[in-house]
């Protein structure tokens, strides 16, 4: 597990400012409450993201021993195995989004004079929040459309799988601006394994 922040090699992402002992500098009460919310938001996503881990894996264990030891198959296993995997997908990316660990290729960004990185990473920024918020408005239409649904074994709404696009979606807005509020929350944290 990892102590310290892991910096990618030429990540083009602006430096955060050097902290000093003024206190100018500190975050407002507002601001302050809005990056506690932004760390309380993303302990919850990991706490969503490790309980569906250990779900899989208990349900995934059960289906085993009641179809092959007692020869009385769970029908709805395989239903509540996918929505549980599509939810760690969203949550998760969400999640690696506000630490900076997606996958990017950086060498081209990493290549420009200094003053562009900043100029690129915003524009780049920007190309992702617009994707996010598209994501967002489509995924919760759909999300609304299919509520009178039903499938599968349990006799669910298939909303169950598709709201987990807006929830992450909410959440990477909330850490597009945290992103702008604070300015170490531009450089890659931890490892994407770190929980």
């Amino acid at each position: 597990m990892s102590t310290g922040p892991q910096f990618r090699p030429g990540f083009a992402g602006p430096p955060a400012p050097p902290t000093t002992g003024d206190r100018s500098a500190e975050p407002g009460p507002r601001v302050g409450s809005f990056l506690r919310l932004c760390d309380l938001v993303t302990e919850a996503g990991k706490v969503v993201v490790g309980t569906a881990m250990a779900a899989i894996v208990l349900i995934t264990l059960a289906a085993i021993w009641w179809r092959y030891f007692l020869n009385a198959p769970i029908a709805w296993i395989e239903q509540v195995s996918n929505m549980l995997f599509i939810w760690i997908t969203f949550v998760g990316a969400a999640i690696l989004y506000r630490q900076q660990l997606h996958i990017a290729v950086d060498m081209f960004v990493g290549m420009l004079p200094s003053r562009f990185k900043t100029a690129s990473y915003w524009v780049i920024e920007l190309l992702n929040l617009t994707f996010i918020v598209i994501l967002f408005i489509y995924s919760l239409k759909l999300t609304i459309d299919v509520l009178p649904n039903t499938t599968g074994a349990l006799d669910i709404t298939p909303a169950w799988y598709y709201f987990s696009a807006p929830v992450s979606c909410a959440m990477m807005m909330l850490y597009f601006v945290e992103k702008i509020l604070d300015p170490t929350k531009r450089e890659p944290t931890g490892i994407a394994g770190d929980f």
